[in-house]
């Protein structure tokens, strides 16, 4: 029950990642690289890249490093998305767990508690966990400027902060998300959360798949 409890502590922490864009130090190859026409240029090629993923299927390896503690706490599974709003997280090590938001429903489950389902019509915070799922991968995040400052780190491959401004309210939890990307700027490797107590997440993706079809039964529990 202890170590459940704890991947549902890590994959909120995922998950808050997504909702809200922490940040780390990394070598620039550009000087000025914050630079608002450079920042503006990046964005645009990232989400004519981006903009025809319709599917992704990935494996990852998350790991949560706490100030307090010496050993971080790893997580390994896969994931899905189908655009524009189908969310699957598999959790396979160090437990099975599995989260499976969709457009009305959300659905998790345990070896211990088994299944439970829950309505998005009841539940707003999850239907905006799935748009903002959704809106990361799609690469569209100019909107984002009057929330966040948002900077271009490294250009190969390609790093971009996003630091919440102070009228953001994730400003009062996070220093800033960190997303890098592949060289083809196609889809994210990587992305690596700060926050505000000096903890790290880092979510790396492997062996990802990009449009391919995703067969149903990836949207339901058996």
């Amino acid at each position: 029950m202890k170590k459940i409890k704890r991947v549902e502590k890590l994959l909120t922490t995922i998950l808050i990642i997504i909702i809200i864009p922490v940040t780390q130090t990394f070598g620039s190859d550009v000087e000025n690289i914050s630079d608002d026409v450079m920042v503006d240029a990046f964005l645009l090629e990232v989400e004519q890249n981006m903009s025809s993923i319709n599917t992704v299927h990935a494996m990852f390896v998350q790991k949560k490093e706490m100030a307090m503690f010496d050993i971080p706490i790893t997580i390994k599974g896969e994931f899905y998305i189908q655009n524009p709003d189908k969310f699957s997280w598999i959790v396979a090590e160090p437990i099975e767990y599995t989260l499976i938001l969709t457009k009305d429903k959300v659905k998790k489950w345990d070896k211990s508690n088994g299944t439970q389902e829950l309505s998005l019509k009841d539940n707003p915070m999850f239907k905006a966990m799935i748009e903002q799922i959704t809106f990361w991968f799609s690469g569209a995040y100019a909107s984002c400027k009057k929330d966040y400052d948002i900077k271009l780190i490294q250009k190969e491959p390609g790093i971009l902060e996003f630091a919440p401004k102070k009228h953001n309210p994730a400003s009062q939890i996070l220093s800033a998300v960190t997303l890098t990307f592949q060289n083809d700027k196609r889809y994210i490797s990587k992305i690596t959360l700060l926050e505000k107590n000096l903890d790290i997440t880092e979510l790396i993706f492997n062996d990802v798949v990009i449009n391919s079809k995703i067969n149903r039964s990836v949207w339901e529990i058996n």
